[in-house]
């Protein structure tokens, strides 16, 4: 039997995207079960309104729909959340889902999956026999205001390098056993955290398992002049980078 995956989106006023990203990872080419889990975190435009839409029962903070996606066994779970920020939005999705999953794929709201996303990555995990924790791909940049797109080659996967500079991709795929190995008191994410949690987590995962690189590009990245992967508070990102050093430290020494 193939894994079941769910694809968590955490959304937060991303009105323009959040239906491309919700379309890409529906119409994955992938033919097992998947559930698509879109958390919203406290929006203000009408990126709920836009989420709601997939929804026969448009009615309260949880909405599923089963059924969906190209072979018609993809399910949708919607989850209006209080903002919290990236981190304890994409917990709230993973514990939700926890049971019914064995591999997460992470998707920003403004980002696009290629349709075969998913089934190249789950390949990866069978042929690791457990010892794989997280795969991630290359991907593609699209600058919106140029409209021009340049494919981003991720090297390939390397402990030393990790630990020199986040070169995973923050759009991979996670085992539900790694991401249970390494759950903190402050989450799977760790809520704290509003920049470098995936690097926090993957790091926390490389210590137990193997992360794995398929040399291919697998997702469409937006870069806007307000994207926040991008122009990021230069202070923030260094305190949250030296968090995560210290926490890998704190490890070492326990």
């Amino acid at each position: 039997m193939l894994p079941k995956v769910t694809i968590l989106i955490a959304n937060y006023n991303d009105e323009e995207y959040i239906d491309n990203a919700i379309e890409s990872a529906v119409n994955q080419d992938y033919p097992g079960s998947m559930t698509v889990c879109i958390v919203d975190d406290g929006s203000k435009d009408d990126s709920w309104e836009i989420i709601s839409s997939y929804f026969d029962d448009k009615d309260g903070d949880v909405l599923t729909k089963n059924n969906s996606g190209r072979f018609g066994q993809t399910n949708l779970v919607a989850i209006k959340n209080v903002n919290s920020g990236p981190s304890e939005a994409r917990n709230v999705g993973i514990e939700y889902t926890l049971e019914d999953t064995d591999i997460y794929a992470i998707l920003d709201s403004d980002d696009e999956m290629y349709e075969n996303k998913i089934s190249s990555c789950v390949t990866v995990f069978e042929q690791g026999n457990g010892l794989v924790g997280v795969v991630y791909g290359d991907y593609d940049t699209l600058h919106v205001e140029s409209g021009k797109i340049i494919r981003e080659f991720k090297e390939p996967y390397s402990r030393k390098r990790l630990v020199q500079e986040c070169i995973v991709h923050s759009g991979s795929l996670i085992s539900k056993e790694a991401l249970l190995s390494v759950k903190e008191d402050t989450g799977f994410y760790d809520k704290t955290m509003r920049t470098c949690e995936d690097y926090d987590l993957w790091m926390r995962i490389s210590e137990k398992y193997i992360i794995a690189h398929v040399p291919k590009s697998l997702t469409k990245v937006r870069v806007t002049g307000d994207n926040s992967s991008f122009i990021v508070n230069q202070e923030v990102w260094q305190k949250n980078w030296l968090r995560v050093m210290e926490k890998m430290q704190q490890r070492i020494n326990e």
